[in-house]
């Protein structure tokens, strides 16, 4: 058996509402889930080329926020490569 260590993290209100609500539903104990999770992650970190993860969370400045919303709001019709792309 492997030594074990304790860590110590901050979250998010919204996610430790979720953690409970996991290890609750599935009789799960906190410890276990966070052991699985993190290596999970690592895991992922190691077989996936970093070039293709995609970030949970995306910090934009104001000004590209602007120009997202500015996008986003804009009616425009699909371009025939997304059209394609759809259909098959």
């Amino acid at each position: 058996m492997s030594a074990t260590a304790q860590i110590s993290a901050r979250i998010s209100g919204e996610t430790k509402a979720k953690v409970e609500a996991y290890i609750k539903a599935r009789g799960v104990k906190k410890a276990h889930l966070v052991e699985a999770a993190l290596q999970h992650h690592l895991q992922a970190l190691r077989e996936v080329p970093e070039d293709i993860v995609i970030p949970s969370r995306l910090v934009l400045t104001e000004e590209a926020m602007a120009e997202v919303a500015k996008r986003i709001a804009q009616e425009s019709r699909p371009t025939e490569a997304l059209r394609t792309l759809l259909r098959d």
